[in-house]
């Protein structure tokens, strides 16, 4: 049983991307690369041949399961291991993404002291890692580094709800273009919004996201949802979705003056 020396990790979020490697650097003898997309996935498991790659599923692009799907392609890729983590967490959902032949699944929100375990356990077939605890100062240090992000990922939040207001009225005039971005943005915000301890945030988002997954899946199987009624909803949702992050930065640090000048949310 040897340890676990390498992963790659990919995602499109660069807030998570850096709790993931604030905290996986910290555990000693293992080197952690990171991706923000799947065509750079393809290129540094190339150069890198990582004993492990963890995996956003959805991401702008070649998402998880296509990047999974090329990785398995390669005869030099088709070996390595992959974990996909996801903030979708129906049993369905997860069990699809297991039959694609990943090792297994890490649902968002994780605890980022404990992951390192978890990914070493699902590596290892069930094995306990040997050097899987981050404590004392480095536990503090990860806490810090979250702490940070905190306000990184609310002005993001902030700017994604203004550019959601937007889109939601290109799909009310018949874009339809403007769905798949609408749900990535709504899918990040609900994984990022409960990794940063919003969980009214990630809650309006998550159910944003469900609003266009069933337009586009009532679209596809032509049953009589109305598109009409759900995009209202979800203009509304999105409104919400914006007192969320408006509140959450009120416990923020840094939190004075963020709003002052900023633009509006229809």
């Amino acid at each position: 049983m040897r340890d676990l020396q390498s992963i790659l990790y990919v995602d499109d979020d660069p807030d998570i991307c850096s709790v993931v490697q604030a905290t996986l650097r910290l555990v000693p003898g293992l080197n952690v690369q990171t991706a923000d997309s799947g065509e750079r996935a393809i290129d540094l498991a190339y150069e890198l041949r990582p004993d492990l790659v963890l995996m956003d599923v959805m991401m702008p692009g070649l998402d998880g399961p296509s990047t999974f799907a090329r990785l398995r392609e390669s005869a030099l890729l088709a070996e390595i291991p992959v974990i996909f983590m996801t903030a979708k967490v129906l049993p369905a959902e997860i069990a699809h993404l297991l039959q694609l032949g990943a090792i297994g699944v890490i649902v968002k929100p994780f605890d980022p002291l404990k992951l390192y375990g978890e990914l070493y356990s699902l590596w290892n077939k069930g094995g306990a890692a040997r050097r899987g605890s981050i404590e004392g100062g480095g536990a503090a240090e990860v806490q810090s580094r979250v702490d940070s992000l905190t306000v990184s990922f609310l002005q993001r939040a902030w700017a994604d709800v203004i550019n959601l207001a937007k889109m939601i009225d290109r799909a009310q005039a018949a874009d339809q273009s403007a769905l798949p971005e609408i749900e990535r943005i709504c899918h990040s915000i609900h994984g990022a919004g409960a990794m940063f301890g919003f969980p009214m945030i990630s809650e309006v988002a998550g159910t944003m996201a469900g609003m266009v997954a069933a337009i586009t899946t009532s679209a596809a199987s032509g049953s009589s949802v109305s598109e009409s009624a759900t995009l209202q909803r979800l203009l509304e949702a999105n409104k919400q979705l914006a007192q969320e992050v408006e509140a959450g930065w009120q416990t923020a640090p840094q939190s004075g003056g963020m709003f002052q000048g900023s633009e509006k949310v229809k």
